[in-house]
């Protein structure tokens, strides 16, 4: 694994201390609240967990939880955060989940803001392997950047018009698409979104 970037990890640790305290995600809120398959010690996979809000909502409903970031302080944060409820259910992993040969089959995988970060010429395929790698009936949640994004001129980010986040959906239930769009803030200030959250469900 190729040497972090200490500009890189020193704007992530700074992401990590101004949102400390937010409450989980809505969209991963709102997807544990729809039916699931119904299994004994579920996995979930937490795709650029951070420091591990999501990772521990996930735990405290019971889940196994396979979270993956590039941040090694993303990890300590994440294991520090997860406490007692991570023995013999939680396995994290510091790394570039773009890079992986393959994913564990699991019944939800969450991506939150992850999917933008996937590098344009590796999201086709990592996209393939989540899906291969979602069980029948499971969710795959998280969101999109879209084109009129104010970062869209990024090179090593992924940006989608409408219509190339709907093809993303082919072979898979939509469950919840929405597009939205506005002014937001960023660690750098102020920031034009388009964004597209989604929760798809493997038939």
């Amino acid at each position: 694994m190729p040497a972090p970037d200490s500009e890189t990890s020193a704007r992530w640790e700074a992401f990590y201390k101004t949102f400390e305290g937010r409450p989980p995600s809505p969209l991963l809120c709102r997807a544990l609240a729809l039916n699931l398959p119904d299994m004994d010690h579920p996995l979930a996979i937490d795709l650029g967990c951070g420091s591990g809000i999501e990772t521990r909502l996930l735990l405290e409903r019971g889940w196994r939880v396979l979270a993956i970031d590039q941040e090694a302080s993303a990890i300590e944060r994440l294991k520090e955060r997860a406490g007692t409820l991570a023995e013999g259910r939680l396995r994290a992993v510091q790394g570039h989940f773009e890079t992986l040969d393959e994913l564990a089959p699991a019944q939800l995988i969450h991506a939150g803001l992850a999917w933008p970060f996937c590098r344009p010429d590796a999201f086709a395929r990592f996209w393939q392997m989540q899906v291969e790698a979602l069980q029948p009936g499971a969710l795959l949640v998280g969101q999109l950047f879209g084109e009129r994004d104010q970062w869209a001129t990024a090179p090593d980010l992924t940006f989608h018009s409408r219509s190339a986040a709907q093809a993303l959906c082919a072979g898979l239930h939509i469950e919840h698409f929405e597009e939205s769009e506005g002014l937001g803030k960023s660690l750098r200030g102020p920031k034009h979104n388009h964004r597209f959250d989604l929760i798809l469900r493997k038939p």
